[in-house]
């Protein structure tokens, strides 16, 4: 059975190391936003993603805006392969 999104990633991992609470409350987000960023159900705003950037940096962690936009590209490839093919005339 696949991982779920949010179970992998660069961004995922430095979220659990953060944690979800304190970083909620460092963005001034609620936390179930960033549940919702990482299952790429919605997708942080600029302002946010380059205030994570910098959170993570500041550990030493490298993060790119691909990275913490993956989940949702991941999620939307997901679901246009689910898609029905449409009819051929």
């Amino acid at each position: 059975m696949p991982k779920k999104t949010e179970d992998h990633g660069k961004f995922a991992k430095f979220i659990r190391g953060f944690g979800v609470e304190d970083l909620a409350r460092r963005l001034d987000v609620n936390p179930s936003a960033i549940y919702h960023w990482l299952r790429g159900k919605t997708i942080p705003d600029p302002k946010n993603a380059l205030k994570v950037q910098k959170l993570a940096k500041r550990r030493g962690i490298e993060l790119s805006l691909n990275e913490i936009y993956e989940p949702s590209r991941e999620v939307r490839s997901e679901t246009s392969s689910l898609k029905p093919q449409q009819a051929r005339a």
